[in-house]
């Protein structure tokens, strides 16, 4: 098994008293004269409002605010992580789910005022992988990731947290809706980040932050020798012209 996806035989226990969930959107032009216009967006949950400091607490790197649509950008994440924490009433599973949640619902929002229902059956079905108990989502600010997402496993009989980077950097590529497309460029995707890294892409230990800190590092330089490749292609092909 991908120790950075879940299994199909352990799954976390799931006990949502309702499966389907009334999702309302509205945005408001505080003042039309001021520049900048300012424009807030608010969020309910079966008509609870749900708040963004719910989700920067977890993912502080995301903007405090809300956004939807196929032209959100970073607070988009927000929005998906607040609603994935009122719809399964836990921190751990919503840090887990919300990424495919924004991929699959927020990101086709409408882009203005909006009332819809959602059933998540069908979505916790698809993404089953996610539902592993001993699957942990952990943000990384130097992943090359619009999410900053890594997922990592801890065995429950050692107490050992893994992560595989190459699997993390091929999991986490723009989405692509063609099945077939997505799977060849994750493949080379992953045999890029092994090329970089060698045989130092699985990190493992006891502890989460020193986890964390190796895998910030490693990112930090496959970011930087990326950097480094464009800069230098670039200088290649203006002496070449």
């Amino acid at each position: 098994m991908n120790k950075n996806t879940g299994s199909k035989t352990v799954k976390w226990d799931i006990d949502l008293p309702e499966k389907v969930f009334h999702i309302k959107g509205t945005v408001t032009v505080s003042n039309q004269l001021s520049v900048p216009v300012k424009t807030i967006r608010r969020l309910w949950v079966n008509h609870l409002e749900v708040f963004p400091e719910t989700a920067t607490a977890l993912r502080p790197f995301y903007d405090c605010s809300f956004e939807w649509g196929e032209l959100g950008q970073n607070a988009s994440y927000t929005a998906a992580l607040s609603i994935c924490v009122a719809v399964f009433n836990s921190e751990r599973l919503a840090e887990n789910l919300f990424i495919c949640f924004k991929e699959e619902f927020v990101e086709n929002f409408p882009d203005g005022n909006f009332e819809l229902v959602l059933e998540v059956t069908r979505f916790l079905n698809k993404h089953n992988d996610r539902l592993h108990p001993n699957l942990y989502s952990r943000f990384c600010f130097s992943a090359i990731t619009n999410s900053r997402e890594i997922l990592l496993y801890k065995d429950p009989e050692t107490g050992l947290i893994t992560t595989d980077l190459a699997e993390n950097y091929a999991m986490h590529r723009e989405y692509m809706p063609n099945v077939t497309l997505r799977k060849l460029n994750e493949r080379k995707q992953r045999l890029l980040f092994k090329l970089f890294a060698k045989d130092n892409y699985i990190i493992s230990g006891y502890e989460f932050p020193e986890v964390m800190r190796r895998v910030e590092d490693m990112m930090a330089r496959f970011y930087w020798r990326s950097v480094e490749k464009i800069i230098t292609r670039k200088i290649a092909d203006r002496y070449e012209d």
